[in-house]
């Protein structure tokens, strides 16, 4: 099954950001997801906070702090499980 979602764990910092500033609100999930659907917009939504949170778990990893990127990686590890199919890379 082709998604149109990349794949936000091979993203580096500056991509993840660019990533959650493009697709917030619902012009980002039409954008992400053109053909619509109903849970079109909640799935973006998890996704730019998914995003969000593996940026940060990428920045703490940079500066050394690695019990709090694992914090944030366990958190985005919850929004991946909780996303429908459709919206998995």
């Amino acid at each position: 099954m082709s998604t149109p979602v990349p794949n936000l764990d091979a993203m580096p910092y500056d991509d993840l950001v660019a990533f959650a500033v493009a697709h917030k609100g619902r012009s980002g999930a039409r954008l992400l997801f053109p053909e619509g659907g109903p849970l079109r917009a909640s799935a973006t939504a998890s996704l730019v906070n998914y995003a969000w949170n593996k940026a940060t778990a990428t920045a703490c990893r940079l500066r050394g702090d690695i019990s709090n990127a694992l914090l944030y990686e366990g958190i985005c590890e919850r929004i991946y499980a909780g996303l429908p199919k459709f919206a998995r890379w």
